[in-house]
């Protein structure tokens, strides 16, 4: 008798006996579930509701809101819904699906309830730079990380935490909005700009912490003739542009990684500035470690700026080179300490 009641509870522990199952994922503590929903979009936490009498209103303390590819009726419900007291850590809406009916006062409302309820990181992607009201989390006291997809950068801007600032074909009113937008962050740590809906004649970065920086204008007709950056602490830096007419940096004394890759596109006339030009940003990467260089597209100002050469490259370690193979001893003679090179030659 007492070996059959062992056996019995044996299967009972087993959960690969051919008894009842064991629900084990109910078993843990809500703080635990609520944690686990947050790494699902919004409309798949949602749809654990009807797992159970328990289920039925955990979804709506989860810290993360994720709207993406859902229409309004759903935001909109999902929004009413929420718990009020929960805190928000990620609030991401994706318009992109809803263009025909956005309605300015509820993206009002959605937007300015992520803010009030402190949230870190917000993520805003539209299919219009007039779509969001952008006063509302331009002054967010608590946002840490900022991604705006086709979104207009206004003013004024007093984000004293933000860490990290994503811009993907953002709209400025001009050229002073980017500089004044960067002194609005005096921890900012990482700026991206992607392919901005707007010409800019200039490209003014200034900040004692911002460690990495990508500029990607590949995409667009629009191009700065001037940059300028002033930033001490810079870890890496990426750029594909068309070739700027004039560099001007200050120190870059914590630079150990860059990735660029520059187009000409100048009349002949030109050449002898660009190609200046060219060797002036060049001789500035001077102290970097890994090094990605495409000059492929730079074949008009080539026989100048190799006539002209003159940098060394006394820390480079890593090197990937696109460009016509006359820069290629330029590199072995002028790098001491290069271990791997990965070269693509361009006829």
């Amino acid at each position: 008798m007492e070996r059959r009641k062992q056996q019995s509870r044996k299967r009972r522990r087993d959960p690969s006996s051919h008894g009842d199952s064991i629900d084990r994922l109910s078993e843990l503590p809500d703080s635990l579930l609520t944690h686990i929903l947050s790494f699902l979009l919004t409309r798949d936490s949602v749809r654990t509701s009807v797992l159970g009498q328990r289920w039925r209103y955990l979804w709506t303390y989860v810290p993360n809101l994720d709207f993406t590819w859902v229409n309004l009726d759903f935001i909109e419900t999902a929004m009413l819904l929420h718990n009020k007291l929960q805190k928000i850590n990620t609030f991401r809406l994706d318009l992109r699906e809803e263009y025909e009916r956005f309605n300015e006062h509820l993206l009002q409302s959605w937007v300015t309830s992520a803010t009030d309820r402190n949230v870190q990181n917000l993520h805003l992607t539209a299919f219009d730079t007039r779509v969001f009201p952008s006063q509302s989390f331009f002054t967010c006291k608590t946002l840490v990380h900022l991604t705006l997809d086709s979104c207009e950068v206004c003013r004024p801007v007093c984000l004293p935490r933000l860490k990290k600032l994503h811009l993907f074909y953002p709209e400025f009113g001009d050229d002073e909005s980017l500089t004044q937008l960067i002194s609005g962050c005096p921890v900012l740590e990482e700026l991206l700009i992607e392919e901005p809906f707007t010409d800019m004649s200039s490209c003014i970065i200034s900040s004692p912490t911002i460690k990495r920086v990508t500029l990607n204008f590949d995409g667009t007709g629009n191009r700065f003739n001037i940059l300028k950056m002033n930033t001490p602490a810079l870890d890496y830096l990426e750029i594909a542009d068309r070739l700027p007419l004039h560099f001007e940096f200050g120190q870059l004394t914590s630079l150990t990684e860059a990735t660029i890759n520059l187009f000409e596109y100048v009349v002949q006339e030109d050449y002898f500035l660009y190609s200046r030009s060219l060797l002036g940003f060049i001789d500035r990467l001077c102290i970097v470690k890994c090094l990605k260089l495409d000059l492929s597209n730079c074949k008009g100002i080539i026989d100048s700026v190799l006539s002209a050469w003159t940098t060394k490259f006394r820390n480079l370690a890593e090197l990937e080179l696109t460009a016509d193979c006359r820069f290629l001893p330029k590199f072995l003679e002028n790098a001491d300490n290069l271990k791997i090179l990965i070269f693509s030659e361009v006829c």
